[in-house]
């Protein structure tokens, strides 16, 4: 755990601020930059469509998102190897098929093109009169007596905003919003260690049919050719299954590299990660050109602008997701959609540099929608990777397959308690279902 991480304690002595373990800020008013029935936290897979299916359901929205463009790991990530998707119905699937309608969906590895998924996404946005902000990062959050939000404010080039909303939904992936509002969360195992990050690049300037046995298919495990070329090279990678995913012919996305004890509340160790993750993929690139006369002409095309965590705060909510449900395949009474991943753990520690599962063996199981209603936040809902399990079944719900749809399900369920007046847990299971919350029935 890095220094940043320790608690810091002091008391201020004289008006000299080096000498001081805290600074005082001055207290201020906020002004309000607007008000909206439900305010989603984050623009991934998740929060794009909880924003949409809350806007179809007839609720103003505002999408609040960090980077600068909408789609999470599919864009910013640089990562849009979509798993977990076959089964699931609703937006998910009507995205995809859009996608794959433009030429934009690769039939190597289930991967869909960056860029053309930020234009669809943002195409459906605005025709659903969605308020969105880029380079806005929510940054506190007014919780009444009662425990519900009244208020988020945000930071960006506009300075400090407040937002008020009816119903909030964090998809932010890192569980931000539950965290800043004071709910009880959950991070790595139990001993407190976390999987590895990785950071993602696109790559180009070799054809896709010239190199067939570097690409990822179907099914395929086991040391890979890549990490052959790299090691003959003498640049062995951080991650012992490096991974290319073909987007086109002439276009891939790389997968290479682990960075371990990645904290996403630690600002030093993500911006170490990077750091250490863009100079090992432009080592690796050099090396693959030199030992491989086929990937000569190999370049980078861009890195990723953000770094792909794999694990962030699970937010506790009215269910917990845990091992037993994926092992026997447990139905519940309130299903949003029905994972059916692998449990996936990458390593968390320095040397344990692939992925896992484990030892275990995953059942079709059903996400339920009390997974996404935050126990300690009366009017906060979850999506993606932030809702609630153990270390084991969010290493299984954590991918976009099944992230898409729980956000559809929060949208929905936002929108029915702000249409109800009533906070999300009381929104009943019957009126879910008949406003469209069951997309698995729409494969």
């Amino acid at each position: 755990m890095s220094d940043s991480r320790k608690e810091k304690t002091g008391i201020p002595s004289g008006n000299d601020v080096r000498d001081v373990s805290f600074v005082p800020e001055p207290a201020r008013q906020v002004s309000v930059a607007g008000r909206y029935d439900v305010i989603v936290a984050g623009g991934g897979p998740a929060g794009v469509c909880a924003a949409l299916a809350a806007a179809e359901r007839g609720s103003s929205v505002l999408l609040l998102e960090a980077e600068g463009c909408l789609g999470g790991i599919l864009t910013s990530g640089l990562m849009s190897n979509v798993i977990d998707a076959k089964n699931k119905g609703g937006l998910l699937k009507s995205i995809l098929a859009e996608l794959d309608a433009m030429g934009m969906a690769s039939g190597h590895h289930a991967c869909v093109d960056p860029e053309a998924v930020k234009i669809v996404l943002e195409n459906r946005v605005r025709t659903a009169g969605i308020h969105v902000r880029l380079r806005t990062r929510v940054a506190g959050a007014k919780v009444s007596p009662d425990r519900s939000i009244e208020a988020v404010f945000t930071e960006s080039c506009s300075g400090r905003e407040a937002w008020i909303g009816k119903v909030f939904i964090d998809a932010t992936g890192n569980g931000d919003l539950g965290a800043l509002a004071g709910c009880a969360y959950e991070l790595g195992d139990p001993d407190g260690r976390i999987q590895a990050a990785s950071l993602c690049a696109l790559i180009y300037g070799v054809g896709a049919g010239a190199i067939p046995d570097l690409l990822k298919v179907e099914n395929d495990d086991g040391k890979h050719r890549l990490y052959e070329l790299l090691e003959q090279a003498d640049r062995r990678p951080s991650y012992s299954k490096p991974t290319l995913f073909s987007l086109n012919e002439n276009g891939f996305l790389l997968m290479s590299n682990h960075q371990y004890r990645v904290y996403p509340d630690d600002a030093g160790s993500l911006t170490a990660a990077v750091l250490q993750a863009r100079a090992e993929i432009w080592e690796q690139i050099a090396a693959l050109r030199r030992t491989d006369p086929r990937l000569a002409t190999l370049r980078i095309g861009t890195t990723a602008p953000a770094l792909g965590l794999r694990e962030g705060r699970r937010i506790f909510a009215r269910y917990r997701l845990v091992l037993d449900d994926l092992l026997e395949g447990r139905s519940q009474p309130d299903p949003v959609c029905r994972g059916t991943f692998s449990i996936d753990v990458h390593g968390m520690l320095p040397g344990n540099s692939g992925y896992t599962s484990a030892g275990f063996k995953v059942r079709p199981y059903d996400i339920p929608l009390r997974a996404l209603i935050a126990r300690d936040a009366a009017n906060l809902l979850l999506a993606g990777r932030c809702i609630c399990g153990d270390v084991y079944a969010h290493a299984s719900y954590r991918v976009v397959g099944n992230a898409a749809p729980v956000g559809e399900a929060a949208g929905i369920c936002a929108a029915l308690a702000v249409r109800q007046g009533l906070p999300p847990a009381e929104v009943s299971y019957a009126d879910f279902l008949q406003a469209g919350g069951n997309p698995q029935s729409q494969v």
